[in-house]
């Protein structure tokens, strides 16, 4: 990437920022939004030369790098398309998962690239693109699965298992809707939380999607113990829940989501999503998600 001199109005921009963040950060960048001279969210960013992403260092979805990079296959695909959109760098900001929607609403960021499920409770609240994958669920379990655990009925017909979820994460209340226990469930931050609760048996399974747990997996390594169950789409009052991520906007941008929505589903249809997100394990699951729309998901 070519290098470019910062100006001397973008690095005011950005000093304002890193202001607000250790000053009444949400306070400050919630005045993004109003005013007779406020741009909108894109034409600043392209006026900044920068856009703000809220992630929740979850791989492979969205994480920072040993070099403090941020990346995964929702970053990277938003790279992709800002690129097209005349943005020429991305700020990440690091939120738990279960604090990146009222965040967007903070306007403490201008979009979540976390490979968030799109669903009709979180449509209420935020606007969706389209998604750039699909995947189904499963399990994280000790070795040869000593529960029998295959879906989230397993888990209630036997009230002494423990299920490890991530805070805000839509497991928790697909699992609910299946008979799971509000005492079964274990609600924890980030995903190596869940890891080390399950190596520490304070839980016995770890529920995230199939995509989440391999790399979980390959984190605890080969003599681990663990391996992840078949997967499964989660079913609730006789229909199944289609797990599509995509990348969230503020409700008031409207117009930033459709632009970015145009570029990204021009990739998508182009086949040019599968080669930025195969190592990141998405291949399949971005092949699953050319033909779903957000419109679909939050109905």
């Amino acid at each position: 990437m070519q290098q470019q001199s910062m100006t001397r109005r973008r690095f005011l921009s950005r000093s304002a920022i890193v202001g607000a963040a250790v000053i009444g950060g949400p306070t400050l960048l919630s005045a993004c939004g109003g005013g007779e001279e406020d741009v909108a969210t894109l034409e600043r960013a392209r006026e900044e030369g920068f856009i703000r992403v809220g992630f929740a260092n979850e791989a492979p979805y969205g994480f920072a790098d040993a070099a403090g990079v941020l990346t995964g296959e929702s970053p990277e695909v938003a790279r992709a398309v800002f690129a097209r959109l005349g943005v020429e760098e991305m700020d990440g900001v690091l939120t738990e998962f279960g604090s990146l929607i009222p965040g967007l609403q903070a306007r403490r960021f201008d979009l979540v690239a976390a490979g968030m499920f799109i669903t009709p409770e979180r449509c209420e609240q935020v606007l969706f693109s389209d998604p750039s994958y699909c995947a189904p669920q499963a399990f994280l379990v000790q070795g040869g699965n000593p529960l029998g655990l295959t879906d989230y009925a397993s888990v209630a017909d036997n009230p002494d298992v423990r299920l490890g979820v991530l805070t805000g994460a839509v497991e928790a209340e697909q699992a609910r809707a299946n008979g799971v226990a509000d005492g079964q469930i274990e609600t924890l931050g980030d995903p190596p939380s869940l890891l080390q609760a399950l190596q520490s048996d304070r839980i016995d399974a770890v529920a995230l999607t199939t995509i989440s747990l391999n790399d979980l997996l390959e984190t605890a390594g080969a003599d681990s113990g663990l391996e992840v169950t078949d997967s499964f789409i989660a079913v609730i009052d006789g229909e199944e829940q289609l797990g599509c991520g995509g990348f969230a906007f503020h409700q008031d941008d409207e117009d930033f989501r459709n632009a970015f929505n145009e570029v990204l589903n021009e990739m998508k249809q182009n086949g040019e999503l599968i080669p930025i997100v195969e190592g990141f394990g998405f291949a399949e699951a971005a092949e699953a998600g050319t033909d779903v729309t957000a419109e679909e998901l939050c109905g």
